[in-house]
């Protein structure tokens, strides 16, 4: 079987941002609405959601054409309810920046920011019904209530020291591996792959979905400078404590000293000064280095959904997109 090649998925990814920008496409009210619209298009992201449907329906029998050009317009709406996702999270956050630019709730204020949102939603559910989704728009809505379950879950978190490692999965599923395995699932299940191989797919999104938070969250420790307009340590400073502090947290005396820098939090005190501190306890009690050793456990289960998949070519891209994403050094 010839391999997937990374030619092959850009083509169909310049197909997939082509449906993009007709989903954004300007409603012709003028004004804000408009360039709301067009600020998105030119945001563009890693666009990894849709590289994982693509990928995943690979292992179907809709290889023509026609099924394909299908599958790159689901590869889109994936990414918008994505996109929707962060202009929501943005607000909440009172976020002034995101991959480098100012947000839509930042330039345009709250209020337009919460439509903008809702309107990408409105024309996510006109194109599953218009271009007859219809077999996995229920799978649309499964991710879409995951992602706000999610979301509320850490919110209810926010702040506290009580959290659970247990809690931390439950609100992650949600917030990152709930839309991985949409991309996954949806992927194959439009291609017409068996009820296995669907099983399968949606381990392996649901596996990829954990191990990239995890890996965000030692990103926001290891890494010294801005990553995409974001602040490090950014989740602490508003009162979420991500799974390497919940690990350092089981060291007695770390946690009295982290509480102590949660309190700084949330006064709004929390400087530069004590991120570096919680940087040094979170990293000397182990904490970073038991994270990354989840990440790692969370890569090597989807790396095994792999394996026991039939190789249509596309088994090397997945591999090679779980070994760079599980790049990340405890150590800093």
């Amino acid at each position: 079987m010839d391999r997937y090649e990374e030619k092959e998925l850009q083509q169909e990814m310049e197909q997939v941002e082509k449906y993009l920008s007709d989903c954004l496409r300007d409603p012709g009210y003028g004004g804000a609405v408009g360039n709301i619209l067009r600020d998105m298009q030119m945001s563009k992201g890693k666009r990894l959601r849709p590289r994982l449907l693509l990928m995943a329906s690979r292992y179907g029998d809709g290889q023509e054409p026609g099924r394909r050009e299908k599958l790159c317009r689901l590869g889109a709406l994936v990414e918008l309810v994505h996109l929707a996702s962060l202009i929501h999270d943005d607000i909440v956050d009172d976020a002034p920046l995101r991959r480098g630019l100012p947000t839509t709730q930042c330039k345009y204020g709250k209020d337009m920011a919460v439509y903008a949102g809702d309107l990408i939603l409105s024309r996510i559910v006109q194109s599953l019904f218009r271009d007859g989704f219809y077999r996995v728009g229920a799978l649309f809505g499964q991710a879409v209530e995951s992602m706000c379950l999610g979301e509320l879950g850490q919110m209810e978190c926010r702040g506290r020291d009580d959290i659970t490692v247990e809690q931390y999965m439950h609100n992650i599923y949600g917030k990152t591996a709930a839309l991985c395995r949409l991309a996954c699932l949806a992927g194959a299940v439009e291609s017409g792959c068996s009820e296995d191989v669907q099983a399968q797919l949606e381990q392996l999104g649901i596996n990829f979905g954990y191990m990239f938070q995890i890996r965000d969250d030692l990103l926001d420790f290891v890494s010294d400078t801005e990553e995409e307009g974001k602040l490090t340590q950014m989740d602490f400073r508003e009162g979420i404590l991500t799974l390497p502090v919940l690990y350092a947290m089981q060291d007695p005396q770390a946690k009295d000293r982290i509480i102590d820098l949660l309190r700084e939090a949330k006064e709004g005190t929390f400087t530069g000064e004590h991120a570096r501190t919680l940087k040094t306890i979170v990293t000397a009690s182990g904490g970073l280095a038991r994270a990354a050793a989840d990440m790692e456990m969370y890569a090597e289960r989807a790396l095994q959904a792999v394996e026991t998949l039939p190789d249509h070519g596309v088994s090397a891209v997945f591999r090679e997109l779980l070994q760079t994403k599980c790049k990340v050094s405890a150590a800093g």
